[in-house]
C-alpha cells in the first residue's frame, strides 16, 4: 500500500535556496601561523653553479587567481617563509643583484594544509655586461599574469600530492575532482561527503531499526551517523567548513537539520578533504574522520556556473524488491478464516449493526515507484571593485551560490 507519510508536502516540495552561501573576501597582511584551510611556502634560493645560497633575493608569491602578491627576501641561508596561503596555483618570482630572475609555478593543494612546502629557486649568473633585472618589491608589483600558464607534468603528477611530511591517511579532491566525480548513488540529493566513499577504510553506516531516516549518507543516517571510518562509530567523525565548526551534536553528521541534505552546494566547494587516520596537530574534536570543505572565494575575473540535475523513475529499471502482484479486490479474513465485517454504526438498544458487509482490501502493487527528482543551481563570483592600475589588482572580492531541489516520490509497502 502507499505510504502517506513518504509523500512531502506541497511547502515542502517546492522548497528552494537550501544552501545559500555569500562571501565577501579581503586579501589578508601575511601572517606566519598555519590553520586548517591554509599552507605555506619555504623557498631557497641559491646559485645554480656553486650550489651556494644567496642572501638578500627578493621573492614575490603572486596568487594567480586574485593577483595578490606577498613580497619576500631570503635570509643569510637564502631561505625565505610565508604562511597563511589559500589553496590556489601561485607563481614565485625571485630576482637578486647579478643573476637572471626566475620564475616557477607551485600549485597549494587542500592536502597540504598546515604543511610547508619546500620551493627550492636556483637562480643562474647574469652574463657579463647584461642589465640586471630589476628587483621586485612589495610596494609595487608587478602585473600579474593574466593567464595561468600550464602547469608542469611534474606539477600535476599525483605523486606531488603524496603526503611525504607526517604519517596521516586520508585523501584530498580538488576543484576538478569534486565537480566531476560522479556521486549521488548511494544518496537521493547529492552530496560532495560521498566522495568520503571512495577511500580506503570508509564504508556506509550500519542499517538501524525502523523507519528512522535523516540526511547524509546511508539508510538509517538519523540516527547512526554519516559514514564509518576504520570500523569506529559513524558520529566520531569530526566535519568542518573553511575551518569552522560544522557538527550535529544528536545524529553525527553535518549540521544541517532534516531539511537540507547539503551544508552547501557543491559548486561552491574548491577543494575537500577527508583524513581517515593520524590526522595532524592542526586538526581535533573526535579521532574519527577529519572532513575539511575549503568554499571558493572570487577572483579578478567575473564566473560563474549554472548546472542542474534529474532522475526519474521512468529512467530507472523497477527495483526488483517492489513486488508487482496486481491491483485485485479481495474480503479480509483473519483467526480461522473468518472474514471481518463492518457496518456504519450499531443502534443503541437492539445492538443491530448497519449496513454490515465484509472489509475488503485492494492489493496497491502497481509496479514500480514514482519518483522525481531535479537539483539545480548557480555559483558566481568576481572583484567587487575594478583594478586600480596595471599594478594594483582588487582587494576585494565576493562569491555567491544558491541550490534547490524537488523531490516527488512515493514508496511502496507490502505488508
Amino acid at each position: 500500500m502507499r505510504n502517506p507519510a513518504t509523500l512531502p508536502s506541497p511547502r515542502r516540495r517546492w522548497l528552494i535556496a537550501l544552501a545559500l552561501t555569500l562571501a565577501v573576501t579581503y586579501a589578508p597582511m601575511p601572517a606566519s601561523s598555519q590553520d586548517t584551510v591554509t599552507g605555506a611556502f619555504e623557498g631557497t634560493v641559491t646559485n645554480s653553479d656553486t650550489g651556494e645560497p644567496i642572501a638578500g633575493a627578493a621573492a614575490l608569491i603572486i596568487n594567480q587567481a586574485t593577483g595578490q602578491t606577498y613580497a619576500k627576501t631570503s635570509d643569510a641561508r637564502g631561505r625565505f617563509y610565508q604562511g597563511l596561503l589559500p589553496p590556489g596555483v601561485y607563481t614565485i618570482r625571485v630576482a637578486a643583484p647579478g643573476y637572471v630572475t626566475k620564475e616557477v609555478q607551485q600549485r597549494l593543494f587542500i592536502a597540504r594544509t598546515g604543511e610547508v612546502v619546500p620551493v627550492p629557486v636556483a637562480l643562474d649568473p647574469a652574463p657579463p655586461g647584461a642589465t640586471a633585472t630589476p628587483t621586485p618589491t612589495g610596494t609595487t608589483p608587478p602585473t600579474p599574469t593574466p593567464a595561468a600558464p600550464a602547469l608542469t607534468a611534474e606539477e600535476t603528477d599525483i605523486r606531488a600530492r603524496v603526503n611525504a611530511s607526517d604519517a596521516s591517511r586520508g585523501g584530498a579532491f580538488t576543484e576538478e575532482e569534486v565537480s566531476t566525480l560522479p556521486i549521488g548513488g548511494r544518496t537521493v540529493v547529492r552530496s560532495f561527503d560521498e566522495l568520503t566513499l571512495l577511500l580506503p577504510g570508509v564504508a556506509p553506516p550500519p542499517h538501524t531499526l525502523g523507519s528512522v531516516a535523516g540526511p547524509g549518507v546511508g539508510a538509517g543516517v538519523g540516527s547512526a551517523g554519516q559514514f564509518s571510518v576504520n570500523g569506529l562509530r559513524s558520529r566520531a567523525n569530526n566535519f568542518t567548513v573553511d575551518g569552522s565548526d560544522n557538527n550535529d551534536e544528536d545524529i553525527g553528521v553535518r549540521r544541517q537539520g532534516f531539511v537540507a541534505l547539503n551544508s552547501q552546494p557543491i559548486e561552491s566547494v574548491k577543494e575537500y578533504q577527508a583524513i581517515t587516520a593520524l590526522a595532524p596537530a592542526q586538526f581535533g574534536r573526535n579521532i574519527g574522520a577529519q572532513v575539511n570543505a575549503v568554499s571558493k572565494s572570487g577572483g579578478n575575473g567575473t564566473h560563474g556556473t549554472l548546472y542542474g540535475f534529474f532522475n526519474s523513475s521512468q529512467l530507472n529499471a523497477r527495483n526488483p524488491f517492489d513486488t508487482a502482484f496486481g491491483n485485485a479486490t479481495f474480503a479480509l479474513r483473519a483467526g480461522n478464516n473468518q472474514p471481518v465485517l463492518v457496518g456504519d454504526r450499531q443502534e443503541l438498544f437492539s445492538g443491530n449493526v448497519i449496513n454490515l458487509r465484509p472489509l475488503t482490501v485492494t492489493n496497491q502493487s502497481g509496479g514500480e515507484d514514482s519518483f522525481t527528482f531535479g537539483q539545480a543551481g548557480f555559483a558566481f563570483g568576481g572583484p567587487l571593485e575594478p583594478a586600480r592600475g596595471p599594478d594594483r589588482p582588487p582587494r576585494f572580492f565576493y562569491f555567491v551560490s544558491a541550490e534547490g531541489y524537488i523531490n516527488n516520490a512515493v514508496r511502496e509497502e507490502s505488508f
